[in-house]
């Protein structure tokens, strides 16, 4: 695809090429994918635009680019992902982090502060980006990761090496499965909520994730009322359950918490205005 060319003919190359595959953010995907090959900050790539790479440079990118036009995630092709402040090895056993999940990491963070390091419990824990934030940028005693995934748990502890987040414990369980009795000051949650009606209608680049991080039966509600049904004994008084949303099923899932008891059960809405993240404390 690139014969001899110079980093410039390449990344115009490749945008042309992105685009005409229907992507509409070519130029910044050609950019970031040519910078990972080259291992420069994509902000050096105009001082360099003369420069010719290698041919085993000009062939991994060639290989980046058509996997990219077939819509797989960049992050996947480069193997990571930033969120927050930091950077996660992310492959296909983990759903790939996401801006609005930051909201869920700074709710969490806003309640713990000036509190005496509470305890927290991550469900569905994935790439354990979650945790290993709330572990560098708060103030925790205790936090324990939890997925039933033995692989995502593996990428989950390589996350928590590569960024020094040493406060964590990592367990293989389905919910609550393997919780045995400790309690926590926090129950945090990103869990599966895409139906099985929307999972047809995602766009391509969903479907290279793994199924079972995204989707839940019972209209996509299945986790929301699992959780709901063992949090109360796994939460300390006065703690708090921290759940990402469907956001087409806010209220749904708001009226799961109220039904159960739950009490102070509030919705923080995204960027986008989108009802995203639910707080509910404990009953009494």
């Amino acid at each position: 695809m690139f014969e001899s060319e110079n980093i410039y003919t390449m990344l115009k190359t490749a945008e042309i090429f992105l685009e005409s595959k229907g992507l509409f953010d070519a130029k910044p995907d050609a950019e970031v994918l040519l910078s990972s090959v080259l291992k420069i900050k994509r902000s050096k790539l105009p001082i360099l635009r003369s420069k010719k790479p290698t041919d085993i440079q000009r062939s991994r990118y060639e290989h980046y680019i058509l996997r990219r036009s077939k819509r797989e995630p960049i992050a996947y092709i480069i193997g990571f992902a930033s969120f927050m402040y930091f950077e996660f090895k992310v492959n296909k056993d983990v759903f790939i982090p996401r801006p609005e999940t930051e909201i869920l990491v700074e709710s969490v963070l806003e309640f713990s502060k000036g509190k005496n390091k509470c305890s927290l419990l991550d469900l569905c824990a994935g790439s354990g980006c979650i945790a290993v934030c709330l572990e560098k940028l708060g103030r925790f005693r205790n936090i324990v990761v939890s997925d039933i995934s033995p692989n995502a748990i593996i990428i989950a502890k390589e996350n928590a090496q590569i960024n020094s987040a040493l406060n964590i414990d990592f367990i293989e369980s389905d919910i609550f499965s393997n919780i045995s009795d400790k309690v926590f000051d926090v129950i945090v949650a990103n869990p599966p909520y895409v139906s099985y009606e929307e999972y047809k209608f995602l766009e391509p680049e969903l479907k290279y994730e793994p199924q079972n991080a995204l989707v839940a039966r019972d209209n996509g509600l299945f986790f929301y009322k699992k959780i709901v049904a063992g949090a109360d004994k796994y939460l300390k008084k006065d703690g708090v359950v921290f759940v990402e949303l469907n956001a087409n099923k806010a209220e749904s899932i708001k009226l799961i918490f109220l039904s159960n008891g739950y009490k102070d059960v509030e919705i923080i809405k995204d960027y986008a205005g989108l009802s995203r993240i639910l707080i509910a404390r404990k009953r009494h």
